[in-house]
């Protein structure tokens, strides 16, 4: 099946790794709004927006998102323009080397990366993503739209709300995170965190609170 990729930067480069070593999709080439001509060997197809009258004209059938956390207001308005058109189907992109259990849930358009472990009991949320490295233990519950940074590790029944971002190398506990929190990179969460909090350090404390964004 064809697939094309909306976004060409860093996140798209693995993507495109991963979906090349699964060998399951037929790389097509990507959508974006800044980049023109090609993107590593393959061609830009048009401007963003212009994915759904192009993936038909291509007899495109299948794209994942590949906009990073820095985009994030961009990549829920995406995922959401996708998630309701019937037309075309949102596919995940999950490295040969990751090791996910029979027992665990993966949702639509998400990225594992290299190593990645998801033990039994986890549900992973719709265009979450899942860097090199990370461990998602047993029971976790992983919202929409997630972010998590390699060598982050999350212990088991962990919960981890719709939007939120794990710093590299980070540790969770048995803990309840809420929507749209950020966990600095390497700190160690040892208690629930409410949504919309930035929380650093070892243990970790609320640093600040954030601004909302729309939960889709």
């Amino acid at each position: 099946m064809k697939v094309a990729v909306l976004g060409a930067g860093g996140l798209a480069k693995v993507i495109c790794d991963a979906l090349n070593l699964e060998g399951k999709h037929e790389i097509a080439g990507f959508f974006d709004d800044a980049k023109r001509g090609r993107f590593l060997k393959y061609p830009i197809l048009g401007r963003c927006a212009q994915y759904g009258e192009l993936c038909r004209k291509l007899k495109i059938r299948a794209i994942i998102v590949a906009f990073g956390y820095n985009f994030l207001d961009k990549r829920l308005s995406y995922c959401a323009k996708i998630g309701r058109d019937k037309k075309i189907k949102s596919i995940n992109a999950i490295h040969p080397s990751a090791v996910i259990s029979p027992g665990a849930e993966i949702g639509k358009g998400v990225y594992i990366g290299p190593g990645v472990i998801v033990n039994p009991g986890a549900k992973i949320g719709d265009n979450s993503v899942i860097w090199s490295g990370a461990i998602i233990e047993h029971d976790n519950l992983i919202g929409k739209n997630v972010f998590i940074c390699p060598g982050a590790r999350t212990a088991g029944y962990v919960s981890l709300g719709d939007n939120t971002f794990v710093g590299m190398g980070a540790n969770i506990t048995k803990a309840r995170i809420g929507k749209n929190v950020t966990v600095g990179a390497g700190s160690l969460v040892l208690d629930n965190v409410k949504s919309d909090k930035y929380v650093f350090g070892v243990p970790a404390k609320i640093i600040r609170t954030k601004k909302s964004c729309s939960y889709v």
